[in-house]
């Protein structure tokens, strides 16, 4: 396995799963290399695909926030 080449600790991730909008698996890709990991089931990935998770997890929050903010301001100006 390339993984054992890198020396490299596995980490296991669990993605969530609704079984509707939320079931598909997951593509990372990081750097030209990629993976597709599955949701619903704890995968071991590696460190680099476990952090694009956490950071594209981290942008959904911050977007979100930026919305709620942003409609706040917009329905106190009416």
């Amino acid at each position: 396995m390339e993984y054992a080449k890198k020396n490299e600790e596995l980490v296991e991730v669990t993605l969530f799963a609704d079984g509707e909008r939320y079931q598909d698996d997951v593509f990372v890709c990081v750097n030209g290399e990629s993976c597709l990991i599955r949701r619903g089931v704890p995968v071991k990935v590696r460190p680099m695909f476990a952090q694009a998770l956490e950071n594209s997890a981290e942008q959904d929050r911050l977007a979100e926030s930026m919305m709620r903010r942003t409609q706040a301001r917009g329905e106190g100006a009416r």
